[in-house]
């Protein structure tokens, strides 16, 4: 699997090397900026629904009206995306977003009137009856201007004021209090126009915009952040976003998923009012309800990426949460479609919503990390156009048709979206297998291991990985717990260690094939096995890489015990570069399964090449491989942090 690389700003504002990511002031102020002002979205939402009378049963074409409106305001997102991420990348984007809010909140502040005055031009003989939809769309078209402004600025002004090993967090949480103000907003927007008037509901909008913007005015970015190339005001400029992407085919592919993403997050937000008109029955406070179980979904993805932080590969989130995502809606399907309890329907959504925000939370992160910050707004900007093509399409091909009937085929559309995503998710899968420098099936176990080791052990390495890429290379490492061969694999990114291991492990069901795809060397624990020295000897005489443990068996942190000369032998014989490596953090046991399921802090530190020279000309004196050892150990064991944890 690839290495995921990040890209290095200058200074994270309001930052520390040690401070959590609430004690940075300028991401808690974007952080409720953004929150606020998703709050308002579906506010006048609502209220241009209850204006046009959606609801009303004589109606058959709900889905049509719902797909216009998400059609027209994400429209720019489309027509505007690379201009917007342009400007972002030339502008101060603290000042863009707190341009795009108060324009935002002037248009809300006069929508009822804005709303009024076009229905009278359209129609000169006076406004009767419900707004028609070509009326509806004018102001959420102007808004969606602004809001495409704001989007590649903010995503582009984020990992900024972050470090770069918070911004997986960072996004989650931005995304979790959006679903969050979302919940509210729908739930809040159906009771609005329930019981009191629609004014109310364009007014509260506009305070959102207006209390999101004063917000902003307080966060304090870093300076001089768009001296590059991007403040070349001209046509290639932009373009050079486009050619960024398609030069850089991993950027591509993730925002071709996020296209997809997009593209079905249209499609069930559009038949939701349908569903509950046709299916489950229901007022609007019922669809601000059903879309509030979608909110709730992305709330706990959001929370679930909040706990896992960088434990969790973005490529890997991005693959597995579409297949689960597709699942998720094919039981909304056959919930819809056999008329099945509301609940299992419930299920559903709250599934699409959880996975969902693996998507769309690890893409943005996996952009802000490998993009540079010079071409950050531009890339996002062609990821809004690319994205809003998908979403524009869907909304479209439901909404400008005037199809007859189309709320009782909402069981089709959910499906074919449903297996959609199912099948990008196992493209995506394939694609990152193959793509994988140790083939499919190492790569698969790695990341398993990686995953497991991140979550539970939390490790992380201290320093390079000093492994060559290349040769005979013996990995020698103290030995606390059964944890550690897989921390020296997960900490090694280039190249795995093989490790000689005891036979009856390797006859294990499932554990011997993993032990066997990393070509481990099975050792009988009873006397003088020569045939796995030799198999050792061969390994390494090939080019191959093999992990050690001087110390022979599992040792309490600080308790050396006998030094088996083994690995002198290996070491002189072989020619093998020895790189020492020391593991600390890990909670001593000596039960093979414990560790794997006991929180550890683990920590790694790889070490040089260790020089054995003193002893050329010696690789048959068995005096020599005890001498050897020693030092192997003494280099491990001067590798140990100060305060290195037991």
């Amino acid at each position: 699997m690839p290495i995921e690389t990040q890209s290095t700003d200058a200074n994270h504002a309001g930052t520390s090397p040690s401070g959590s990511i609430f004690s940075n002031r300028n991401f808690i102020l974007l952080w409720a900026a953004y929150g606020v002002s998703a709050l308002g979205d579906h506010l006048s939402e609502m209220g241009l629904l209850k204006l046009q009378d959606a609801l009303d049963p004589a109606k058959t074409d709900t889905t049509r009206i719902k797909a216009v409106m998400i059609f027209v305001f994400m429209l720019p997102f489309f027509a505007l995306g690379p201009v917007c991420g342009w400007i972002a990348d030339r502008l101060p984007r603290k000042w863009i977003m707190i341009a795009a809010d108060v324009v935002r909140a002037a248009i809300m502040v006069e929508m009822l009137a804005i709303l009024t005055g076009l229905h009278r031009w359209l129609l000169p003989a006076g406004p009767h009856g419900p707004l028609p939809l070509s009326v509806a769309i004018l102001p959420m078209l102007a808004c969606g201007v602004f809001a495409a402004l704001f989007s590649p600025a903010r995503l582009s002004l984020l990992p900024t004021i972050v470090r770069p090993d918070q911004i997986v967090r960072a996004n989650a949480l931005t995304a979790g209090l959006g679903m969050i103000a979302t919940i509210a907003s729908a739930l809040l927007g159906g009771y609005l126009v329930t019981r009191f008037e629609v004014v109310w509901n364009f007014r509260t909008d506009a305070a959102t915009f207006v209390f999101s913007a004063f917000c902003l005015l307080l966060v304090r970015p870093p300076r001089g952040r768009h001296a590059s190339a991007s403040s070349h005001g001209s046509l290639a400029a932009i373009m050079a976003g486009f050619r960024y992407v398609r030069r850089h085919r991993r950027t591509g592919e993730i925002i071709l998923t996020v296209t997809v993403f997009w593209t079905g997050a249209a499609v069930v937000s559009s038949i939701i009012p349908a569903m509950v008109k046709n299916v489950f029955g229901g007022t609007y406070w019922d669809i601000g309800l059903y879309q509030g179980l979608l909110g709730f979904g992305l709330v706990l993805g959001s929370v679930a990426l909040t706990l896992l932080g960088p434990a969790l590969r973005s490529e890997l989130a991005i693959s597995w949460s579409l297949k689960l995502a597709g699942l998720s809606g094919i039981l909304m399907t056959l919930a819809v479609a056999f008329r099945w309890p509301a609940s299992i329907c419930a299920v559903g959504l709250v599934g699409l919503g959880f996975f969902g925000a693996g998507i769309q939370v690890s893409v943005n992160s996996m952009l802000q990390r490998i993009v540079p910050d010079h071409f950050r707004g531009r890339v996002f900007g062609v990821t809004d156009l690319c994205s809003m093509t998908g979403l524009l399409l869907a909304s479209g091909l439901l909404g400008l048709p005037s199809w007859p009937d189309i709320d009782r085929h909402i069981t089709w559309i959910m499906a074919l979206t449903s297996f959609a995503l199912l099948a990008v998710g196992v493209w995506t899968t394939r694609v990152r297998l193959r793509r994988g420098r140790f083939g499919p099936m190492v790569t698969f176990w790695r990341n398993l291991v990686e995953l497991h080791n991140r979550l539970v052990a939390r490790v992380r390495r201290d320093g390079p990985c000093t492994v060559p890429l290349t040769g005979p290379v013996i990995v020698a490492a103290n030995h606390n717990c059964s944890l550690d061969p897989l921390l020296l694999i997960s900490t090694s990114p280039n190249r795995y260690p093989s490790f000689m291991v005891a036979r009856e492990y390797t006859e294990i069901p499932v554990f011997g094939r993993l032990i066997g795809l990393i070509d481990c060397i099975p050792v009988n624990r009873t006397g003088i096995d020569t045939a796995s020295v030799k198999a050792a000897l061969r390994h390494l005489a090939a080019g191959g890489i093999i992990g050690l443990f001087p110390q022979g068996g599992i040792r309490p942190p600080g308790e050396t015990g006998e030094i088996h000369e083994g690995i002198g032998m290996l070491a002189l014989r072989s020619g093998a570069v020895v790189i020492p490596a020391h593991i600390s953090g890990t909670h001593h046991s000596d039960s093979v399964v414990a560790p794997f399921f006991r929180p550890q802090r683990a920590v790694v530190r790889y070490g040089g090449p260790i020089d054995l020279s003193r002893w050329n000309g010696r690789e048959k004196d068995r005096t020599a491989y005890g001498e050897a050892a020693r030092y192997i150990m003494e280099r491990i064991e001067a590798l140990k942090p100060a305060a290195a944890e037991g």
